[in-house]
């Protein structure tokens, strides 16, 4: 929109014909200027595909953080629990990590073997 209130023009870019001055060659300038237009235009394409590929490869991130930020509350709890725990009895929660380290172990190696 202009300060006006109307809309504002889109201007296309120069044909080759419109580049022509009056004794029938072009402006250097404003071939010059084709060029880049032209150049920027396949830049900001091939931008657009890596951002597309880049996206396609980092889905499995993507989704792997989502679930984490979905499990976050009862893991912030859980991790206050076990540190006041800690602050308790030092030993007793020492042992309890270590049990639950050794449970998410156990379970990963039985989806793994259960798998196969």
């Amino acid at each position: 929109m202009s300060p006006s209130g109307q809309p504002a023009l889109q201007r296309d870019p120069p044909s080759s014909a419109s580049l022509k001055t009056r004794n029938g060659q072009s402006h250097p300038r404003d071939v010059r200027r084709a060029e880049l237009e032209a150049r920027i235009t396949q830049q900001r394409l091939d931008i657009s595909h890596a951002m597309q590929d880049l996206e396609t490869a980092t889905a499995p991130i993507d989704r792997g953080w989502a679930k984490i930020q979905q499990y976050r509350g009862p893991l912030v709890l859980l991790g206050g629990l076990i540190a006041a725990r800690g602050g308790f009895k030092p030993k007793k929660g020492l042992s309890l990590v270590k049990r639950g380290l050794m449970g998410w172990v156990m379970i990963r190696r039985l989806r793994v073997l259960f798998n196969k």
